[in-house]
């Protein structure tokens, strides 16, 4: 422990030094542990939190190691409850990056348009950072611009919380990295409770298979959503595959402890550092659990009236704030909708993601090609019946997926017949080019949702207001006019307008 008279010989970068505690500032407060930064050296520590006198407020007035002022948002010690809950400097993980000399240049390259057929430079290149701050642990998916992996912070051995890394091979493209950084520039000043958090970017290589080649590679530092995605929560419904074991209910044995986002946690790492059998055996353990507490994995367990309201609510909350930031996502669906469980709440909190298709509305071009994912795109994003050319679209195509995710939130499918994720047997034998074709048919011709006495009658025994039928029939209007804009739906879910007959207010303007 520091103390006022004591010196601390540390390694930095360039030199060892002989530092005072008053050279040291705290950037990251993770569980039991705080993090050190020295400015003049570029220095890093990690030492254990102890225990301190905390006012009323909760807060300190100065780290106890250092004596340096808490920055905004640190909280007081460890409280043993939650050993994951933590705060961090806004800028840490550049701070990482030049603590020392082999990462003490531009963690993301500039964009500049006149090297694009030259090779990226030893110099650009962030190699080692990678491999000195972070563990990979499994991979969690994969896209057409990367993949994405899970992987644990470390400094000096210690385990400093689990973080998305997605790898996006850019090779020699200058061109495409500076499309890739587009996206990743956008996301860095979007900082919103419903929006995935993006930290940190660089540039170095990576090997992707172990005969293949090291190329250059984006590195996007993002937050891991430990509750998977809407479309996995939904799956659980279904009595699907998927991962139930995060669920704060998942088992009679892990039921109240799982309501912490710590355990929650382990309980992931534990399935998946599991063998098959062992996976089964979990399994099968929590359905035992699930019997002997009355609780079942009974198939199509519709959304409760509250769960829909929390998650469409929070997609309405991250989507509004992009809007009102001028940018299109221009590819939402629940597989882009993923989940945090936060302490004590009973439903997850809804975070968008996947911004790869994201548009700024006040710098926007013409379009090259189709955006989006068919299933949830509005009919105007696919090229004109008429002359194949694309048209240009604004928010209310936006609006138009906001609509089937609600669609999808009621209902646990879409009103499609050749959707893939709700597609019967008997179109199952179909080629895959044959359904797609099929869908984008069904998309251009859909003429808007349309609800009778059985629906209205259904909803009242969930005990959903009927609102939100009206609401689906104004989303998904084949006219992008008649959309409400995503400001309007936010201002009715915040002032109940949604949870009555609110059928006036939700009209488009």
């Amino acid at each position: 422990m520091f103390n006022d008279s004591a010196d601390i010989q540390l390694s930095s970068a360039n030199e060892n030094a002989l530092v005072t505690p008053q050279d040291w500032r705290p950037i990251y407060q993770v569980s039991d542990q705080v993090v050190l930064y020295n400015p003049t050296s570029h220095a890093i520590a990690i030492r254990g939190t102890p225990a301190a006198p905390v006012h009323e407020d909760n807060h300190r007035e100065s780290c106890p190691y250092c004596r340096q002022p808490l920055p905004d948002g640190f909280v007081a010690g460890y409280d043993g409850e939650d050993p994951f809950s933590n705060t961090r400097a806004a800028n840490y993980f550049h701070l990482l990056s030049i603590a020392n000399d082999t990462w003490s240049r531009p963690s993301t390259p500039p964009l500049q348009e006149d090297d694009r057929g030259t090779q990226f430079s030893a110099e650009g290149l962030a190699d080692g950072y990678f491999k000195a701050f972070f563990k990979e642990e499994q991979k969690l998916g994969m896209g057409a611009n990367g993949s994405v992996y899970l992987c644990q912070h470390i400094l000096d051995g210690n385990e400093l919380g689990h973080f998305a890394v997605k790898k996006v091979a850019v090779g020699q493209s200058h061109s495409y990295l500076i499309n890739i950084l587009r996206e990743v520039r956008l996301l860095e000043r979007m900082h919103h409770p419903n929006i995935v958090t993006y930290h940190h970017s660089w540039l170095e290589t990576a090997q992707f298979s172990p005969f293949g080649p090291k190329v250059p590679t984006l590195h996007i530092l993002m937050q891991w959503a430990e509750g998977g995605s809407l479309d996995d929560f939904i799956d659980v419904r279904l009595g699907r595959e998927s991962h139930a074991y995060l669920s704060p209910s998942a088992g009679n044995e892990a039921g109240p402890d799982l309501m912490t986002r710590s355990a929650r946690i382990r309980a992931h790492k534990m399935f998946q550092r599991a063998s098959p059998e062992e996976k089964e055996r979990l399994r099968r353990q929590m359905n035992a659990d699930r019997t002997r507490s009355g609780q079942t994995w009974t198939p199509v367990h519709l959304l409760s009236a509250e769960e829909v309201k929390s998650l469409f609510g929070d997609v309405v909350e991250g989507l509004a704030f992009l809007h009102a930031k001028s940018v299109l996502h221009l590819d939402l669906k629940p597989g882009n909708v993923l989940l945090t469980w936060d302490e004590g709440r009973l439903i997850p909190r809804a975070m968008l993601s996947d911004f790869g298709t994201s548009r700024d509305m006040l710098n926007a071009g013409q379009r090259s090609g189709n955006t989006g994912t068919l299933e949830y795109i509005a009919p105007e994003s696919l090229p004109s019946p008429r002359d194949g050319l694309l048209r240009q679209i604004d928010s209310k195509a936006d609006m138009w997926s906001l609509g089937m995710i609600l669609h999808k939130l009621l209902f646990f499918k879409l009103p499609y017949r050749y959707s893939s994720s709700d597609a019967s047997q008997s179109i199952n034998g179909l080629a895959e080019g044959d359904k797609m074709a099929k869908l984008e048919e069904e998309v251009l011709n859909y003429q808007g949702y349309s609800y009778n006495q059985t629906t209205s009658a259904a909803f009242e025994s969930r005990s959903i207001p009927q609102t939100y039928l009206f609401l689906l029939r104004n989303l998904l209007s084949p006219q992008p006019s008649t959309r409400p804009t995503c400001d309007k739906v936010l201002s009715a879910l915040r002032e109940g307008k949604v949870l009555k007959d609110s059928s006036p207010y939700l009209r488009a303007s």
